[in-house]
């Protein structure tokens, strides 16, 4: 008998500029990633959205305005690097209002990468190069 497996949410945004994806690199596992992260616990029965611009607070500074489409647009596994746990990725659409980015000590490393000619492979693996290769297939 199979037993039901336990899985985290993590929401990422895929933040443009124009043509221009902010990609990031995370500092503890030295590979590519996208503002977003975990949802907490007690966001789960809250507007998930709430969970998302907590995050990005937390990861590009309090002054960045983005504009989140609150629908995600792709849904996909992963793996969290720390403790290796099974997660959803929730990939949502977003944009850049203003503000000017603070990287906070979570990434090591940013770049606006141009949606048409990027490859994302030398920086993400795995499951989060799926992602990025998705959508930049379909996006771009």
């Amino acid at each position: 008998m199979s037993k039901h497996g336990f899985f985290q949410i993590t929401q990422k945004l895929f933040l443009r500029d124009g043509d221009l994806l902010l990609v990031m690199r995370d500092r503890k596992s030295g590979f590519g990633d996208l503002p977003g992260g975990r949802m907490d616990e007690d966001e789960f029965y809250s507007d998930w959205v709430l969970s998302i611009q907590r995050e990005v607070s937390e990861e590009l500074g309090p002054n960045v305005k983005v504009d989140i489409n609150p629908k995600p647009f792709l849904i996909h596994k992963h793996k969290v690097n720390e403790g290796n746990h099974p997660c959803i990725i929730l990939g949502y659409h977003a944009s850049l209002v203003s503000g000017q980015i603070i990287m906070s000590d979570e990434h090591d490393f940013m770049e606006w990468v141009n949606v048409k000619t990027y490859n994302p492979s030398p920086l993400f693996t795995e499951y989060m190069l799926d992602a990025v290769s998705i959508y930049l297939k379909d996006h771009a």
